[in-house]
């Protein structure tokens, strides 16, 4: 792909230091990784359908159109997240150069490792004008605090999402949070706001720390105030996939889906995705995302352990067919100074 190119170390190749064994054995061994988890989540996933009882599925398509739709939707307040990050930094690209760049870039998530969604983005502003390290270094900061704000709800929702189930097997010191459940928000909310120094200070290391090979990282980063900012928009993106699982689910059952399960819906897709996120070995955290979505829903009422695998596999194609779908339409549309 031509993008990546763009911003690829340029340096002799016969000056570069020869890789470690480890390093030419890697991709096989990320490949050997990847295949073993889809292996022992698919052997999860048909004991799972083999013991449930035997009923039958219908997929109403119409509710996975809304489902896609706010799946895409939900982009928008990251989207404005990178821009400010791009202001602040003195890069001016348009909103819709960084909206292009941003769509497009998230189809690099497929590829292991993650750092290809940097590098799309980057070379694609950098048509624009802008900086490729400084758009390189942004979209990290904003994957992080996305991340950051997807760890934070999840851990915030637990006690309102657990099943009874799994709360006999907790120890009992911790039952009291399933009496009093929003003292685990309240304090999720206290911790995030006390440690937004410490947050932004980490960010910024790992954020240089993601960047491609080669490239120089710039003395900028990311502060305390951006943090903050940065979760309460980035959570409004968490709360649009909420919904568009919520659809996904309604595309399955006969009955009404209840809004009361919505705290249940925002916590698995943040659990779900930030799990899929960290295990670098899955691309776009495939398999891993399933797994968690069908362990959270499957004891859910109402949902049982078929609807949870055919919503973690559904909800999977729709947002793959709507990243394919905005990219194939932005990427042909390029700005006027590119």
């Amino acid at each position: 792909m031509d993008v990546v190119n763009d911003i690829s170390n340029t340096e002799d190749p016969a000056a570069q230091p020869q890789p470690s064994l480890l390093a030419r054995w890697w991709p096989a061994i990320k490949w050997t990784l990847f295949a073993a988890t889809m292996y022992f989540v698919g052997k999860r996933a048909v004991a799972l359908w083999q013991s449930s009882p035997p009923t039958e599925l219908r997929v109403d398509v119409w509710w996975l159109i809304p489902a896609a739709a706010l799946y895409l939707i939900g982009w928008f307040p990251s989207i404005w997240f990178w821009h400010a990050l791009l202001k602040r930094l003195d890069q001016h690209a348009g909103a819709y150069e960084t909206t292009r760049a941003y769509f497009i870039g998230h189809l690099g998530k497929y590829v292991p490792g993650k750092a290809m969604v940097l590098l799309i983005r980057g070379a694609l502003l950098k048509q624009a004008n802008v900086s490729p390290v400084l758009a390189a270094l942004t979209a990290a900061y904003e994957t992080l605090v996305s991340m950051a704000a997807a760890v934070a709800i999840s851990v915030a929702l637990a006690p309102l999402v657990i099943p009874d189930a799994m709360w006999e097997r907790l120890p009992s010191y911790l039952h009291f949070l399933r009496q009093q459940p929003f003292w685990v928000p309240l304090l999720v909310v206290i911790a995030t706001v006390v440690s937004t120094p410490f947050s932004a200070w980490l960010f910024t290391r790992v954020g240089r720390k993601a960047l491609p090979r080669g490239t120089e990282a710039p003395a900028v980063g990311i502060t305390a105030t951006l943090v903050l900012q940065g979760l309460a928009v980035t959570s409004l993106s968490w709360i649009c996939n909420a919904f568009s699982l919520g659809c996904t689910i309604q595309s399955i059952s006969d009955e009404q889906v209840n809004l009361s399960q919505f705290p249940v819906w925002l916590a698995s897709v943040t659990l779900s995705t930030f799990l899929g996120f960290v295990v670098l070995i899955a691309p776009g955290g495939l398999g891993v995302r399933e797994w968690v979505l069908v362990e959270v829903l499957k004891d859910q009422p109402s949902i049982g352990s078929d609807k949870a695998i055919v919503a973690a596999g559904l909800l999977r194609l729709v947002w793959f067919v709507s990243e394919l779908i905005i990219a194939g339409v932005l990427y042909p549309i390029k700005p006027r100074r590119m």
